[in-house]
């Protein structure tokens, strides 16, 4: 009974490994390592290089002693955005990197530009202004009052002085 039993279990054993795929009870074949490939372990980005190691397509052996590295992209400059400056405040010139994923780019780093540049403030450009008499005199001269507004921020500039 016992034997019969054993036997029972050697086939069932026997029919799993036949019938199930991706199991072998052969030896597998020697693989020649013809079908190499680089595969990329670390992609190069604009500042540092990538990596590659060689891989076999057929059986899967890495290879990762033997390294080559693949230089640095190096950035990709994007348009000029500028800042325009005010009379008291300056203004900004910047460049930025369009590869994604680069602190340099857009909504990288803060202060990620690739380029700034500062341009310094313009300064108030006053128009000829208004004058007014006040009417007080002064050894003989009278005293004005003289507005003037600056064309670009409309800030108003009073000063005076005797006629």
């Amino acid at each position: 009974m016992k034997t019969k039993r054993h036997i029972v279990a050697v086939l069932m054993v026997l029919m799993l490994l036949v019938l199930m795929p991706g199991i072998s009870i052969q030896a597998k074949s020697k693989c020649n390592h013809k079908n190499i490939t680089w595969v990329t372990k670390t992609k190069a980005t604009c500042t540092n290089r990538g990596l590659k190691y060689k891989k076999c397509k057929s059986c899967g052996k890495k290879w990762t002693d033997v390294i080559r590295r693949t230089p640095a992209l190096g950035h990709k400059p994007g348009k000029v955005k500028i800042l325009k400056p005010g009379c008291t405040s300056v203004g900004y010139k910047t460049t930025n990197c369009t590869r994604k994923g680069c602190m340099n780019s857009y909504g990288g780093a803060e202060d990620g530009y690739l380029t700034i540049e500062t341009i310094p403030a313009l300064g108030h450009s006053y128009d000829k202004g208004t004058s007014i008499k006040i009417g007080k005199k002064r050894g003989g001269k009278m005293k004005y009052q003289k507005t003037q507004k600056c064309k670009r921020c409309g800030k108003r500039k009073i000063s005076y002085y005797y006629k």
